[in-house]
């Protein structure tokens, strides 16, 4: 099990779905969650992504939930893992607004790097973000992430041609970066 002070990385709980379906329609949320079409899911379809999760070999796939009290607070997951060149991205997603900006998703970060690069043997962990989501943009390098380059109007998002920033940490920079603490 992956515990941090504030959340620990768990399995998909019955009732997860419900909750997930009902948090979606924040647009803080759904819209930076994906740069392609989104799509609203039923609490069925968010069970389905966790089963489904659990069986691949390229998609790994957490609930987000607060130690204290074991509520549900988010999801993260690496995606696309290809195991020839150890390599994947991640997603991570806090849907609702009281949970964020808590110290949640760099811990959750910290978390699953330490999943990716120690259990998983991942070279590189790749992410895209949006150059204005500035909360998401400071946990991920806080926790290592460097920026690798821009994709100029990439998206149409909120009524408007927008860039996407890639980051990417590897893992002998993570290595190093945790020996520093120690």
């Amino acid at each position: 099990m992956f515990i941090g002070k504030k959340v620990k990385l768990s399995h998909y709980h019955d009732g997860d779905g419900k909750k997930f379906a009902e948090w979606q329609w924040d647009d803080a949320f759904n819209n930076p969650l994906s740069d392609d079409m989104i799509h609203p899911h039923t609490a069925e379809d968010w069970e389905n992504i966790f089963r489904r999760s659990s069986k691949s070999k390229e998609n790994v796939e957490f609930t987000v939930r607060k130690t204290e009290n074991n509520d549900l607070v988010g999801f993260v997951a690496l995606f696309d893992l290809n195991i020839r060149n150890h390599t994947g991205e991640l997603a991570i997603g806090f849907p609702k607004k009281e949970d964020r900006l808590k110290g949640y998703g760099s811990e959750t970060l910290s978390l699953i790097l330490d999943y990716g690069f120690n259990n998983l043997n991942m070279h590189k962990i790749k992410l895209t973000v949006y150059p204005f989501n500035t909360p998401a943009v400071k946990a991920y390098k806080k926790n290592g992430f460097t920026k690798e380059g821009t994709f100029k109007n990439e998206v149409f998002y909120d009524g408007k041609w927008v860039d996407i920033d890639h980051y990417a940490i590897f893992q002998n920079d993570w290595y190093a970066s945790q020996n520093e603490y120690q």
